[in-house]
């Protein structure tokens, strides 16, 4: 007979494992889904973080934990690593972690960021997709080799675009994509749709194996590197097909209707499809007549609060250049800026709940004057580089001086040519300054 003890031991035990039954969250809108070698863990990226699951399903592990935004994982060839991309120090960098879990290591650092394609096959450089010096047009994309061990030049593979890199076993040649939308479109027939090509880095050639007018996507090279796996919308909705090399001939390999398979990743011996449908992954093992199964994930983990607020600026006003033409101040989100005209880093000079206006160098470039509403009244401040031996956008830190208090409201400030003076409008009429503390 059961004590009284035990019985609450029991319900107690009960109670906690509905609790922690409940806590956990069914996994929706999983990304960037990638597989290990063997095809046994699959690595996605869900609220922002790097998670990790047997290809069984089950409860995810969560590997990262920072309020920047984490994804594009990709196995190392050995499955020891995974490399992945995140914003947590700004721009869009590649890291490292071990596959199991870890403190990730940065080994990327160029400002423009960058997008992971994958690993070379000797595990000693990664595969990646960034803009540089083609900003300015639609298909700016490059592909480049980095190094995954030392901190060294990115290397390019060609100077054309491209997208959705998979680079073959022996690494010697390139599946991509080209033309297309930013995403993919259900039902889009056209000429704009999306083109898989092949490039030989030894040859350096190019060959357009695939220009349905539906659009081909995501190509990954099958083991034996005599053909590959590609996303088709050859029957309406966008499938997962296979293409031979030799005979040229397609197959397709599943049969949804209701929408697209889209984010598909294939383990390196072939043995693993994984793609998502909907709002959820799939399972599929090419050559065994068996249909994609439907992986039901759980996830629970503690997320971070980002204690910072990020703003999209996308437009300034109040612009003013330096008298060499090397850097500007402007005003963006109501916020005083400063910026390189080469490099374009911009750096926040000044960030207030008020709003900031009329910026203007000094002729030598050593002071910046503008009018701000701080301490609630509009008045002329003056900035200046707290490190004067860097350029404005190098400094991290700047001085300020208050110049006018008073109830007027001040606006449209001109340096005179030598720096001594200043003139602007106070209130309806404008006014020439020769007060000492206005000269540089």
């Amino acid at each position: 007979m059961q004590t009284k003890t035990s019985l609450l031991c029991g319900l107690l035990l009960a109670i906690a494992q509905s609790a922690a039954a409940q806590s956990r969250d069914v996994i929706k809108l999983a990304t960037d889904p990638t597989l290990s070698p063997d095809g046994s863990v699959i690595a996605f990226s869900w609220r922002g973080e790097i998670w990790t699951v047997p290809t069984a399903g089950g409860t995810a592990r969560q590997l990262t934990s920072h309020p920047g935004r984490d994804r594009e994982p990709v196995f190392s060839p050995d499955g020891k690593e995974i490399a992945f991309v995140s914003d947590r120090d700004g721009n869009p960098q590649v890291y490292l972690m071990p596959s199991d879990g870890g403190l990730p290591k940065q080994i990327t650092f160029h400002t423009s960021g960058y997008k992971l394609e994958g690993w070379f096959p000797d595990g000693q450089g990664l595969l990646v997709n960034a803009t540089r010096d083609h900003y300015w047009s639609r298909h700016s994309e490059r592909f480049f080799k980095i190094k995954a061990r030392e901190r060294a030049a990115e290397e390019l593979l060609f100077d054309d675009y491209g997208q959705n890199g998979s680079l073959s076993p022996d690494g010697k040649r390139l599946l991509f994509t080209r033309e297309g939308p930013e995403c993919w479109r259900k039902g889009y027939r056209g000429s704009q749709a999306a083109q898989i090509w092949l490039y030989e880095l030894d040859t350096k050639s190019f060959t357009k194996l695939l220009g349905h007018d539906s659009g081909c996507l995501w190509p990954l090279w099958k083991p034996d590197g005599r053909g590959f796996y590609f996303v088709g919308g050859q029957k309406g909705s966008f499938n997962l097909w296979e293409y031979d090399l030799e005979s040229k001939a397609e197959k397709q390999l599943t049969s949804f209707e209701d929408d697209s398979v889209v984010f598909p990743c294939l383990s390196r011996d072939g043995s693993t499809l994984v793609f998502r449908h909907l709002f959820d992954l799939y399972r599929f093992h090419p050559g065994k007549g068996e249909p994609p199964v439907k992986l039901e994930l759980t996830g629970h983990g503690d997320g971070i609060a980002d204690r910072i607020e990020r703003r999209s600026l996308t437009q300034a006003t109040d612009v003013a250049f330096s008298r060499d033409g090397l850097e500007i101040a402007f005003i963006a989100g109501g916020d005083l800026w400063v910026m390189d005209t080469e490099l374009r880093e911009p750096r926040q000079v000044l960030a207030t709940p008020e709003e900031e206006r009329d910026p203007v160098f000094s002729p030598d470039g050593d002071a910046l004057l503008f009018v701000s509403d701080k301490d609630g009244q509009r008045d002329i401040w003056r900035a200046e580089r707290s490190d004067e031996s860097l350029h404005w956008w190098q400094n991290e830190s700047f001085k300020f001086e208050k110049l006018t208090n008073d109830a007027e409201v001040e606006a449209n400030l001109k340096w005179s040519p030598e720096g001594s003076r200043v003139a602007y409008v106070r209130g309806l009429e404008p006014v020439m300054h020769f007060e000492n503390r206005f000269a540089t």
